[in-house]
């Protein structure tokens, strides 16, 4: 029986023009009906899903919000900070550096302005996900007043492979680097990322692995995929989530994939299917 629902917002839940479908919507209402908890998970900070968790009434009710990739947790009722993790500032200054040698600009996230070490069309695109304004901040090592959750790195998707070879050879397991979308390199304290963070919040709720499920599409989705007793990828998921996942939807989140899992699995009155053996 699931009793916790995890879902990836951008290309999971989301359509390509960043809204919610009324079927998606309605079959997350149903869900909750159902005494099922909602986790909005996502690389996006928090000031970039409230309104999402806004749409969903989600601050009315009990349910929980991943961001950063999993540095940040917190709780919708009551708005609370659960969990976070940062970059201390001696690897913080390190990794700036790195990245300047390898002449790639490095962004962080301040409520909703965008602070990036130089200006590029790699932050423009972010700047129309999540509506922020931009802030550039070429001294970034000295000035910024905080110690951030996480960097992005936005470049070149054919360039963004390499670079996360030499930083992760450069880093190793002081840190968790990965690219999220083709233009988007992050780079998180080690301990942060969606698995460790639903972990966290299924424990807090005394729930086991094998009653959640969670839903995506890209590799910052892996963690929380192979956490859940009932990861899903979506049909236009990567294909290392669709070979992590256990259920793969047949529509993609344009076609609203997430609403079908949830018709098909969890609002029906029968046992979910074994698939251990595919």
């Amino acid at each position: 029986m699931i009793q916790l629902l995890a879902l990836d917002l951008d290309d999971t839940l989301l359509r390509t023009d960043l809204t919610i479908s009324p079927r998606n919507r309605e079959a997350l209402k149903a869900a909750e009906d159902r005494g099922i908890r909602i986790v909005l998970a996502s690389g996006r900070s928090v000031a970039a899903m409230e309104k999402y968790a806004e749409e969903l009434g989600m601050f009315d009710r009990p349910g929980y919000m991943i961001s950063d990739n999993g540095s940040t947790v917190t709780s919708t009722l009551p708005r609370k900070l659960l969990l976070s993790h940062t970059l201390d500032r001696p690897l913080f200054r390190r990794l700036l550096a790195a990245f300047e040698e390898l002449k790639l600009p490095v962004q962080v996230y301040q409520g909703k302005t965008i602070l990036v070490t130089k200006d590029n069309s790699g932050t423009s695109t972010d700047m129309k996900l999540s509506g922020f304004t931009r802030q550039v901040l070429p001294d970034m090592a000295d000035s910024l007043a905080f110690d951030p959750g996480k960097l992005v790195i936005p470049g070149d998707p054919a360039v963004l492979p390499a670079a996360l070879t030499v930083i992760r050879g450069l880093f190793g397991d002081q840190i968790n680097a990965f690219i999220s979308k083709p233009y988007f390199l992050e780079v998180l304290p080690a301990q942060a990322d969606k698995g460790t963070a639903l972990d966290y919040v299924a424990q807090t709720l005394r729930i086991p692995a094998e009653d959640v499920m969670a839903m995506g599409d890209a590799a910052n989705d892996l963690g929380m995929i192979r956490f859940a007793g009932w990861g899903v990828a979506m049909a236009n998921g990567t294909e290392e989530v669709r070979q992590a996942a256990r259920v793969i939807s047949n529509a993609t989140h344009e076609d609203d994939g997430v609403a079908e899992i949830i018709e098909e699995y969890l609002l029906q009155d029968r046992s979910l299917p074994d698939t251990s053996s595919v």
